[in-house]
């Protein structure tokens, strides 16, 4: 099967450009124009997320672009190196900024590597990720290899993200649970996001469920500093309210249909203060990171404990598998349908 999308040419350039961002395009067909509509190929498994857009259909005769060389064999071509099948094929890129990892064996020739992948795939900065992530506010290791500004503007899924790359982690792997979570909401519900970080989830809450109401707490003040930007960047001031300090102590009580919980670490600690501020009954998104042999039972049964000891129950519960986050360990996000423990609703 060839899946693509079905839509009227006069807003082909505009799905076009959204279908992109949530990396939804198959670049190995061309667009068909048939009379005043255009079908657009769509990559296998994304025909969910696309189909908000138009009619998915099936092609029955798939035209094929001659596929041109591939950034890294032009990259490799460009380089003289030894060791030049041992060039970085991963990579991330965020607006203009450039984010990968060298072997040992090539980091003598670490600014020639990066001056070869910014002229291929346009960028200002190259940074090289010599450690992953630390401490309490996740912050990658890298260093400049390249440029020495990283500070960038990210689109995804129609939605613009200012940050340093250097200070901020932004997750690629995510991506699918950013764009779920955008339009999970709607325009009667109050959301309170716990971990906001630079609005990863709350901005495209905003942007695209509209809900009336988002508190985004965040304890960093550079994410912070962020948060504020990308909600002017996204001119979405009349929904989200940014609060600045550690959940625990400013997270707002009893106000919220809705809790996003978008943190792996010690997520469960913070459960009681999810509670908190439901005003009833209501939704969390409970986010942890598990060995896959104790799913789905121990973050099911961390939010049915907590939830008994705030004087909730768990009525009903969807476990979702986000990524691989180490060898044996997912990261998992659990939709959990909370409602206060009474007599009257008692099983």
């Amino acid at each position: 099967m060839y899946p693509a999308l079905r839509v009227r040419k006069s807003e082909a350039e505009e799905v076009r450009k959204k279908l992109f961002e949530i990396r939804a395009v198959d670049g190995e067909r061309r667009f068909i124009r048939r009379g005043d509509w255009v079908e657009i190929p769509l990559r296998e498994g994304s025909t969910e997320k696309a189909g908000i857009y138009g009619e998915i259909i099936a092609q029955k005769k798939p035209v094929f672009k001659e596929r041109p060389p591939a950034p890294f064999e032009l990259i490799k071509k460009s380089l003289d190196v030894p060791y030049p099948d041992i060039l970085p094929r991963k990579w991330e890129l965020f607006g203009d900024v450039l984010i990968f990892r060298i072997p040992k064996e090539l980091e003598e020739y670490g600014f020639d590597i990066a001056r070869a992948y910014a002229e291929v795939l346009g960028a200002k900065t190259v940074l090289r990720d010599v450690g992953g992530i630390e401490g309490e506010y996740r912050e990658p290791m890298v260093e400049f290899l390249l440029g020495d500004d990283a500070e960038t503007i990210h689109t995804e899924n129609g939605v613009r993200f200012k940050f340093d790359a250097s200070k901020i982690m932004f997750s690629s792997g995510n991506i699918d649970e950013r764009i779920r979570m955008a339009y999970v909401s709607n325009r009667r519900e109050t959301v309170v996001d716990m971990f906001a970080g630079i609005g990863y989830f709350s901005v495209p809450m905003a942007v695209h469920s509209r809900p009336e109401k988002i508190y985004a707490c965040e304890k960093n003040p550079v994410s912070f500093g962020y948060l504020k930007e990308n909600i002017g960047l996204n001119s979405v001031e009349d929904i989200i309210e940014p609060i600045l300090g550690d959940n625990r102590e400013v997270c707002p009580e009893n106000v919220a249909d809705r809790v996003i919980m978008g943190y792996v670490g010690s997520t469960d600690l913070f459960l009681p203060y999810a509670f908190r501020a439901l005003k009833s009954e209501g939704i969390v998104h409970y986010h942890e990171t598990c060995p896959e042999e104790l799913l789905p039972d121990r973050p099911i049964s961390r939010l049915k404990s907590a939830a008994k000891s705030a004087g909730y129950r768990v009525i009903g519960a969807n476990i979702r598998k986000i990524k691989s986050y180490a060898p044996g360990i997912i990261h998992i996000v659990v939709d959990a349908k909370i409602r206060p423990w009474n007599e009257e609703n008692m099983p």
